[in-house]
């Protein structure tokens, strides 16, 4: 028997797990350490896999599996807002760079169908990547993700007309436009077959096999559909990756949408893995080495050139500088579908194997920055936009035009972002009646808090030229909401830069975000996937019918660890340096307070203090007690009041 596949899938998966834990150490996405894993285990550097084809076609299920699901997950409600700029933006942008990319193939050297498909190679971004990579970084429903998501639709469909048209190119005659219509007629068929299967007959069949009780047969159904409709569409004309997109998006409304994904999405990972592993395989660095200027010179085409193209497109359609810079820094890349278009001329010998080596090691090096960039952007933003030879790219938007007084601002809350999260701090606010400004750089935001009523800005809230017209210098508070830690960080800054006093909230992914938000001068960082995880426990606690007084006990417990000593020495501080004071009292048994709650003590309505610290006789701390926490002969009581205050307290509670 031959175990060569056994030991060759053992291989792939331990290179990625090593390459996977070295990324994570080196703090870069895992993608990068796949396909780096890819290269060192490859035919051209170890060779440690002994029949790469199979590991392709693996790699070629991990993406059917991939673009399945987010056909799936996939919604045109969630594009609605964006349409415009993805349909014709995205048309625009393939035919500018066919066009560019071509004008200056030719320029190099190529021949014109070679140029053609270097142009078409060009236009193309890795769908898989950038969506993998902004689904890691929590930005797929962000406005740039949702932009990007639906330029990369436009571009698989156009992968279709590339692929027919290539055939074409390799004749450059008129002869073909027959066979060409033929093509394009049955991949219109097949879709309309594929939509009628989904909706009449896929529900029936998939009823049959959930009846069955059976998760096997559950999962081997939506497998047979998925990889079925993709292989069938290959054959009609379109590409793998589209044929199981739109068959994930035609069953996208059914029923068993969530159960199918929950039983795809483990196979689909693992598979996922083997292609940005088999990625790197292709890599033969002796050919890279050999070629180096020729490498070079394309990517100093291809980057730039994409860049440019996708920035002028997101300007020209109305959408901020920040969205616009986004968008192009995560679509410089050539994508999986460059591969495809460049093996097929070769098959077709249109190209030869030099510039097959050179789209394939471009395509390659372009996804491995991939990552990095996308991660990098909001910071390269901040930087670029402080230097005045860059600040004809990034200018700032008409003040004036705002839905804003600044004159009329005093007292109110200044909310730095209106997405999600924005969103619901806002719309709360909003219901108490609360004084609001909000500014965000997502025009169709500013359209909706236009129409509430509610003062708003357009412009870019980490910039300190926007700021300043929320008068930072007259609010009561200000909360950071955008969705990355640079912008963050540069909001919380600037604020205080304007004025020094005010109290600022921000929200971040992580505690090391936390961290650097707190250390940049935020008073309060809010984790909402923290809060989500402590809110659900409290819920299924206390649904368990554990008494309350622990539920709250553990709660408070969770509260005080989190908060930093950063927070404290801050806090202190601010007390230090106003009119109000600290000050430690033992309580004995004969005290008024001795053997009462807290809520039951009177002290805020009898003296004007503030009890912000319990220390029991046991040694426990209680930060910011609760109202419900009792207080027993031998405690220590840290108070917060003025001199005045103060002096009250110790006669009318200390004996």
């Amino acid at each position: 028997m031959d175990y060569s596949l056994i030991v060759d899938s053992l291989v792939v998966f331990t290179a990625a797990l090593l390459g996977g834990l070295a990324a994570d150490r080196a703090k870069q996405s895992a993608v990068i350490g796949y396909i780096v894993a890819g290269i060192i285990i490859g035919p051209f550097v170890l060779g440690l896999v002994t029949d790469t084809h199979v590991i392709e076609a693996f790699a070629e299920i991990g993406v059917i599996l991939l673009m399945f699901t987010l056909g799936i997950e996939f919604s045109f409600a969630r594009l609605e807002n964006v349409r415009p700029v993805a349909l014709w933006g995205g048309i625009c942008q393939i035919m500018a760079l066919v066009v560019l990319g071509s004008i200056a193939g030719y320029v190099l050297g190529f021949s014109l169908p070679q140029a053609l498909l270097l142009g078409c190679s060009v236009a193309i971004s890795s769908t898989m990547l950038v969506m993998k990579v902004l689904e890691s970084q929590g930005e797929l429903n962000s406005l740039h993700g949702n932009i990007m998501l639906g330029i990369l639709i436009i571009q698989d469909l156009a992968v279709v007309v590339m692929v027919t048209l290539l055939p074409w190119f390799s004749r450059l005659s008129l002869s073909s436009l027959p066979s060409l219509g033929l093509t394009l007629l049955k991949s219109i068929l097949f879709v309309v077959a594929v939509v009628y299967v989904a909706q009449k007959i896929f529900p029936l069949v998939m009823k049959r096999a959930a009846l069955t009780n059976d998760r096997d047969t559950f999962l081997l159904v939506a497998l047979t559909f998925g990889i079925g409709v993709a292989v069938l569409g290959y054959f009609f004309g379109l590409s793998l990756s589209l044929g199981a997109f739109l068959a994930g998006l035609v069953i996208s409304e059914s029923e068993f949408t969530h159960e199918i994904i929950g039983k795809v999405s483990s196979l689909r990972n693992a598979f996922v893995i083997l292609f940005f592993v088999s990625v790197g395989m292709l890599v033969n660095p002796i050919c890279m080495v050999n070629n180096w200027p020729s490498l070079i010179m394309l990517l100093l085409l291809i980057v730039p050139l994409k860049f440019l193209v996708f920035f002028v497109i997101i300007r020209l359609f109305k959408y901020h500088s920040r969205v616009a810079f986004y968008v192009a820094t995560g679509m410089i890349q050539t994508g999986e579908f460059s591969f495809v278009l460049a093996k097929l001329g070769l098959d077709y010998k249109i190209i030869p194997d030099s510039l097959y080596n050179l789209i394939l090691a471009s395509s390659i090096i372009t996804m491995l920055f991939t990552p990095y960039l996308i991660e990098q952007a909001p910071r390269w933003y901040n930087w670029l936009r402080t230097k005045r030879c860059f600040a004809g790219l990034f200018p700032e938007p008409d003040i004036g035009d705002s839905a804003i007084d600044p004159t009329q601002l005093q007292g109110h809350i200044i909310l730095c972002g209106y997405g999600r999260v924005g969103k619901s701090i806002g719309n709360a606010l909003e219901k108490l009646q609360l004084p609001l400004v909000c500014v965000d750089f997502n025009y169709l935001a500013i359209q909706e808090l236009t129409a509430k009523g509610i003062p708003c800005l357009y412009g870019d809230a980490s910039s300190e030229s926007v700021l300043v017209h929320t008068r930072p210098d007259t609010a009561l508070l200000a909360i950071a909401a955008l969705p990355d830690l640079a912008s963050n960080v540069q909001v919380v800054h600037n604020l205080l830069k304007i004025n020094p006093s005010l109290t600022v909230f921000a929200r971040a992914h992580s505690r090391y975000e936390a961290e650097v938000l707190r250390e940049a001068g935020a008073l309060e960082v809010v984790e909402p996937e923290v809060e989500a995880g402590m809110e659900t426990a409290r819920l299924v606690i206390l649904h368990l019918d554990v008494p309350r007084e622990k539920v709250e006990q553990y709660l408070h417990s969770l509260y005080s660890r989190r908060v930093t000593i950063t927070v404290q020495k801050r806090v202190y501080d601010s007390i230090r340096e106003s009119r109000l004071k600290l000050r430690e009292y033992l309580i004995d048994e004969k005290s008024p307070l001795a053997g009462k709650q807290l809520l039951d003590s009177s002290i805020r309505e009898s003296t004007g203090c503030t009890v912000v610290t319990i220390k029991k006789a046991n040694g426990e701390l209680l930060l910011n007690p609760s109202g419900k926490e009792s207080i027993d002969a031998g405690d220590h009581l840290v108070v917060l009041g003025t001199s005045g205050q103060l002096a009250l307290f110790s006669k009318f509670f200390i004996v």
